[in-house]
């Protein structure tokens, strides 16, 4: 869900400042034509959801023009290209690039978050420790966004406020992950709803909630959450599959507990 929606932002606003004028950009810059090739082979393979080649490119661009100004946002793409590939660990480790490299990249924070939250099992041996950076990466996110004025290097100023929202509720959905992990139903609940409260239309936090109501044993509201998702004329038929599971589970529960 996150991945590819952002990948969209970041290529937007790629294709905003490439054909932006040099002089009137007021975000990033290449600073010569070779810089302008390479990133455009990037905008033609994030284009073409050529997740392998997009990071050859964006590592070619990082490795020969030491002195981008798009360095933060090619690492953003980067992570999002590793996820969208399936590959947890490279998407991980430009995630901690982007932070090492500029500790208020919004962002990347998020990803990491969600992709640690996502990626923990019920028992991992080092579970707690990965629930706790996880929960640490989207902790700092939330009292990093409110202050959040400027979109990140890459972003024209007028997609930031919807992104803003988006992470958000990212933010909050990585916590309530966490929380459902270490079978806090109450505070999981608190955050898929705040994840729902930023983004409507989020239908994966909104299973997820129903989820957590399911195991609550709150099952006239994981009912009625389930309802909503399958409601939902653009939800992923996965994610409506998934919430038709949790309505039919607590139907069954509802009725075996009268």
């Amino acid at each position: 869900m996150k991945s590819l929606k952002s990948f969209l932002f970041y290529i937007s606003g790629v294709l905003a400042l490439l054909a932006a004028p040099l002089a009137a950009q007021q975000q990033p810059k290449p600073k010569s034509n070779k810089e302008i090739e390479a990133l455009q082979k990037v905008q033609a393979a994030a284009q073409a959801q050529n997740w392998d080649g997009e990071l050859q490119a964006i590592n070619y661009v990082l490795e020969n023009f030491a002195d981008t100004e798009y360095k933060n946002m090619l690492l953003n793409m980067a992570m999002d290209a590793a996820q969208n590939k399936g590959d947890t660990a490279q998407a991980t480790v430009y995630g901690e690039r982007a932070v090492a490299a500029d500790p208020t990249n919004i962002p990347a924070r998020v990803s990491l978050a969600e992709n640690i939250a996502q990626h923990t099992r019920e028992n991992d041996l080092d579970k707690e420790q990965s629930l706790k950076k996880s929960d640490e990466y989207a902790t700092k996110a939330l009292e990093l966004l409110p202050a959040a004025n400027t979109p990140p290097a890459g972003m024209q100023e007028a997609q930031w406020p919807e992104y803003k929202k988006q992470l958000t509720s990212q933010a909050h959905d990585a916590l309530g992950q966490s929380a459902s992990l270490r079978k806090n139903y109450p505070e999981a609940i608190k955050h898929f709803k705040e994840a729902i409260d930023a983004s409507p239309t989020n239908a994966v936090s909104m299973v997820r909630l129903s989820k957590a109501y399911l195991d609550s044993k709150q099952y006239e509201d994981a009912i009625s959450t389930a309802d909503k998702v399958l409601a939902m004329n653009d939800a992923p038929a996965q994610v409506k599959q998934f919430a038709q599971q949790q309505k039919d589970t607590a139907t069954k529960l509802k009725g075996g507990s009268k």
